[in-house]
């Protein structure tokens, strides 16, 4: 499976940058609480957060917060980079729900403000979970739908 990842954590560093640092949060967190209500049951209905990737993909955010991901579905076209930020406060993972995929970042590589980024190069289905706060079929829920033509 064309499938590539990166962990990175999201760090501050001193006062007065973490002031402002907190303020753009707030503000970031605030556009996605309104983004979501929005979607509807998280759906991305074009809301997504989207920008490009250090290889040149687009890029595009995904939010663990407690107890849900947002978007919770999302359609990306093949090549795409998906980056899941972890914008709780408590430790999360992103597991594939259907066995046999190699992608997804362990609880110890996602606390709070961690991030990880996998690139989806074939087309599919993707559904992922958080075992922490819930199952393959309920709780902490998303899936990624992958289209167009593998390069």
């Amino acid at each position: 499976m064309g499938l590539h990842w990166r962990r990175t954590h999201v760090g501050v560093a001193a006062g007065t940058v973490r002031n402002v640092a907190r303020k753009g949060t707030r503000i970031i967190a605030a556009v996605v609480i309104m983004a979501s209500a929005l979607s509807g049951c998280g759906e991305d209905l074009g809301l997504a957060e989207r920008g490009v990737a250090a290889d040149g993909s687009e890029l595009i955010l995904v939010y663990a917060l407690d107890n849900s991901f947002r978007p919770g579905t999302l359609q990306v076209e093949v090549g795409s980079t998906v980056q899941f930020i972890n914008g709780g406060r408590n430790d999360h993972n992103v597991l594939p729900s259907s066995g046999g995929t190699a992608w997804g970042v362990a609880t110890e590589d996602f606390g709070p403000r961690d991030t990880y980024e996998v690139r989806f190069d074939e087309p599919g289905e993707y559904p992922y979970y958080c075992s922490l706060h819930g199952t393959t079929a309920a709780g902490m829920i998303g899936s990624i739908r992958v289209v167009g033509a593998a390069g």
